[in-house]
Parts: C-alpha cells; sequence; structure tokens
C-alpha cells in the first residue's frame, strides 16, 4: 500500500512539471505563412478603399465589386494568419505522467513509455545534411541544421510508420533509425523528462499485474 502511494505521489510531481515542448519544425511553417497571411489582409484592405472613399471610385470597375473581391481576399488572409496561429500553438510534445503525446495541428499521437528504448541528443545536420534538403525542407530545417534534436528510439511504433508520416511532418523521424526526432528549444530538459518517465514505467511494470494498467488500454476502456 505505502508503495502504491509512493509511485502515485511521484507521478503526482511528474504531473506538475509536464512542459510542452514546441516543435520548431511547425514553428518556422508557421512564420512561412505570416508575410503571406498580411500581405492578403494589407491587399483586401486596400480594395474596399472605393467602397469607403467615392473619391477613390473608377468607372473601370464598379465600387461594389472591388468591395466583394476585397471581403474575399480578406477573408483568406486572415484564414491563414488564423491557420499560423493554429500551426504554432499545436504543435509539440509532452511528457505527461502516463503517456508521451505528440501533438501537430490536425493530428495526436499517444506514445507508451513502454515502446521507448531510448532518447539521445543528436545535431540536426546529421540527421538532414544540408544538402538532402529539398522544397519545403529548406525553409523548414535549414534554420535548425545548428540546433541539437531529440533522437527518441522506439521499440515499436502506435501506429503504421507510413501511416504516421502521411500524417506528419517527415522531419519527425529520424532518417538513420527507428526513432522520433523532435527538434525542441530544450532538448536537455526534454531528454530529462523522457528518461525520468520510461524508469518511472519500468518501475510501475515490476508491480503485481493488478496494480498496474497501460494507459492506452486504459484510454480505450475508459
Amino acid at each position: 500500500m505505502a508503495r502504491r502511494k509512493e509511485g502515485k505521489s511521484r507521478r503526482a510531481r511528474a504531473a506538475g512539471k509536464a512542459t510542452r515542448h514546441p516543435l520548431l519544425v511547425y514553428y518556422n511553417l508557421s512564420r512561412r505563412y505570416r508575410p503571406s497571411a498580411l500581405l492578403f489582409v494589407l491587399l483586401g484592405l486596400i480594395l474596399l478603399l472605393p467602397s469607403v472613399f467615392e473619391g477613390l471610385q473608377s468607372d473601370v470597375i464598379a465600387p461594389e465589386l472591388l468591395g466583394v473581391i476585397g471581403i474575399v481576399v480578406l477573408l483568406v488572409g486572415l484564414a491563414l494568419w488564423l491557420f499560423s496561429i493554429l500551426v504554432k500553438r499545436r504543435s509539440y510534445v509532452e511528457c505527461t505522467p502516463e503517456i508521451l503525446v505528440v501533438r501537430t495541428p490536425f493530428y495526436r499521437v499517444l506514445v507508451s513509455y513502454r515502446r521507448v528504448k531510448q532518447a539521445q541528443p543528436v545535431q540536426v545536420s546529421h540527421i538532414f545534411p544540408r544538402e538532402s534538403l529539398k522544397g519545403m525542407g529548406k525553409p523548414l530545417v535549414k534554420p535548425l541544421l545548428g540546433m541539437t534534436a531529440v533522437e527518441l528510439h522506439v521499440k515499436s511504433w502506435p501506429a503504421p510508420k507510413r501511416r504516421l508520416q502521411r500524417f506528419i511532418s517527415p522531419y519527425l523521424f529520424s532518417s538513420r533509425s527507428e526513432a522520433w526526432l523532435f527538434i525542441v528549444p530544450n532538448y536537455s530538459l526534454l531528454i530529462r523528462q523522457l528518461d525520468a518517465a520510461t524508469s518511472e514505467k519500468i518501475d510501475a511494470s515490476r508491480q503485481p499485474a493488478s496494480t498496474y494498467q497501460d494507459p492506452i488500454e486504459r484510454l480505450r476502456h475508459g
């Protein structure tokens, strides 16, 4: 009984220290959309001006038509701006006491700590050499090549890896092994949290089966 209370106490302390680590690949994606969003908003406002000020009206295009176009362009700009905010705020990795959460703007993956083998630091440029970056990889990853990331080796994946790669950025997966790749501002803190959570689950799994249930199963039947 005392051992169980001690375990709960440790999990409570861990929950109080849970940190959402921003995924910088998505942060760069957010920044990429902002200039376009501002441009559309500015253009939309300019197109609306003839509807407000008669001196700006022209016989070439009716101000009403310009106003409709301006509203559409303005809405597109606002949508892009909101999307950039969503991408930034909803993209993170978090070590909760029970499970590892990998969150992207439109997809969430729950990773059991029992799947984790090892978390280690790695230079981003060692995983994604500069010459290998093409297309969207250049603006998303090139600014991060000098950083240290967390390479999280796993025993298995919570879903087929190819499916995960379709819904999540390929730059969240290591190119050299079966591992996640988390490029976050504070890689050392994330590694410490992963090590602590993994050790906690190893200790819990050694207890009698009646006192431990895998968090994935708990979510399915809870």
